[in-house]
């Protein structure tokens, strides 16, 4: 929209104007700090007399709706990026993430975030924006979302504190979550699904599920044809997965232990 924008030769406080709102609020969704709607996209592309493809393709993205194949640069704090995760997240009616080494970002603590981030570890603005992402989970609007997490990532962590406190959280959204459900994949040998690579499928209302995959310092967006292997995947992670209230008790047990093993009784769970 920025881009936009700029072909125009508008400035923010003339386009703020012609749409009606505040000129910082149109700062804001620029930056990607705020998602704008779909209608006051449409507002904007009026206002800016954007028309054909690119408009079509700027209306596609606000609905969540990716093109058959885009990628986003930057880290998953960068305004791009999260515009883009915020978009789709919004959208959705439903979501399946499944996270086989690290846990899921949505789910992550602030401590294990600060770790897990690598090089945004010391990043306060990138673990803001992950922070807000999680709004996605609560209130009347909570989307749906099913999470499946591989056993690797509950041993692949950062200290017994920072694991407990991480592991008690999840272990807490699964119990008091009616919109959120938390399945555990077992190592192998005992399950057959190998897939190395972390990926979220939004599905929507009147469109193809889309699949976000992602890279370092970068993310992958899928529709159609190319998001279509990942519907049997998502399958198969179901039918291998544990139950949901197993689940719960093997992560709780393992909380229990590892706060133990570093001599805290009592831990937070934000």
């Amino acid at each position: 929209m920025r881009d936009a924008r700029l072909a125009a030769r508008f400035g923010v406080r003339e386009l703020a104007r012609r749409i009606g709102v505040n000129p910082a609020l149109l700062s804001s969704w620029e930056l990607g700090y705020r998602v704008p709607g779909p209608e006051e996209v449409a507002g904007m592309l009026g206002a800016l007399g954007v028309t054909g493809e690119e408009k079509e393709w700027i209306a596609r993205l606000a609905r969540g709706i990716a093109g058959p194949g885009w990628f986003t640069p930057g880290s998953q704090a960068s305004p791009t990026h999260f515009a883009a995760l915020k978009a789709h997240e919004r959208a959705a009616l439903s979501l399946s993430v499944w996270a086989p080494i690290v846990f899921p970002d949505l789910l992550q603590t602030p401590g294990y975030a600060r770790f897990a981030r690598g090089t945004e570890s010391q990043d306060v603005t990138a673990l803001e924006a992950l922070m807000r992402r999680r709004d996605v989970l609560f209130g009347a609007q909570a989307v749906s979302a099913d999470f499946f997490i591989g056993e690797d990532a509950v041993y692949n962590h950062f200290g017994d504190d920072v694991m407990a406190q991480q592991l008690r959280f999840i272990v807490d959204l699964a119990v008091r979550a009616r919109t959120i459900t938390v399945r555990l994949l077992p190592r192998l040998p005992r399950r057959s699904v190998v897939l190395p690579w972390a990926f979220t499928t939004y599905r929507m209302e009147d469109s193809p599920p889309v699949v976000y995959c992602p890279h370092h310092c970068m993310g992958v967006f899928l529709v159609g044809e190319h998001a279509t292997p990942y519907e049997a995947i998502t399958a198969k992670l179901a039918d291998q997965a544990m139950p949901p209230s197993e689940t719960v008790g093997w992560l709780s047990a393992e909380a229990d232990r590892l706060a133990r093993s570093s001599g805290s009784q009592s831990l937070p769970t934000t």
